[in-house]
C-alpha cells in the first residue's frame, strides 16, 4: 500500500497522517459516546477520569475544568450530571478537606469499556505492533508540537 510521495515535504505528510488518525479517532469516539448517550464534554470528562485513574492520579473539578477548557462552575455541572448517572463519584480529598476527588464508579468504568469494546482488533494489533522506540518518537513529536501550539496560542490572545 505504498504511495508515491516524491517531492512532498515530510511535514505535509505528517500533518495528513495526523488528520487521518484524528478522523478515525473521532468516528470511534462518536460511536462510543452515542452508546453511552453522553454529550461530548461529559464523555471527554469520563475519558480524562479514566486516564487519571489508570495511573492512580487524583482528579478534581479544577483539573477537569482545565482539560475541558471550561469554568469551574461548568466543570461542576459536568460532574453533577455524571454523578446523577452513577458514572462518577465524589470522595473527600485526603490532602485538602475543602476539595473533592472525582473518580469513575464501577458503572463508569464498565460503560467506557463497553462503549469501546468493538475497537477493531486489527487497529489494536497495528498499534501494539509499533516498536517502542518509534512510539516514543511519535509521542515526543506530538508533545513538542503541543508545546509550540500552546505557546503561540497564548501569545495571540
Amino acid at each position: 500500500m505504498a504511495e508515491h510521495h516524491e517531492g512532498v515535504p515530510v511535514g505535509v505528510l505528517l500533518l495528513e497522517s495526523v488528520n487521518r488518525l484524528r478522523a478515525a479517532e473521532t468516528m470511534l469516539q462518536t460511536r462510543a459516546r452515542a452508546r453511552m448517550a453522553l454529550r461530548a464534554s461529559d464523555f471527554q470528562a469520563l475519558q480524562f477520569l479514566a486516564a487519571r485513574g489508570s495511573v492512580g492520579a487524583p482528579a478534581r473539578a479544577t483539573d477537569l475544568a482545565d482539560v475541558l477548557g471550561v469554568t469551574s462552575a461548568a466543570a461542576t455541572q459536568t460532574v453533577d450530571r455524571l454523578v446523577g448517572r452513577g458514572l462518577v463519584e465524589r470522595q473527600p480529598d485526603p490532602d485538602d478537606r475543602r476539595s473533592r476527588i472525582i473518580r469513575l464508579t464501577a458503572d463508569g468504568e464498565r460503560g467506557l469499556s463497553e462503549a469501546y469494546e468493538d475497537l477493531p482488533g486489527a487497529v489494536q494489533e497495528l498499534l501494539d505492533a509499533v516498536p517502542t522506540a518509534e512510539a516514543e518518537r511519535m509521542i515526543a513529536l506530538a508533545a513538542a508540537v503541543q508545546v509550540v501550539v500552546d505557546r503561540t496560542a497564548t501569545r495571540s490572545l
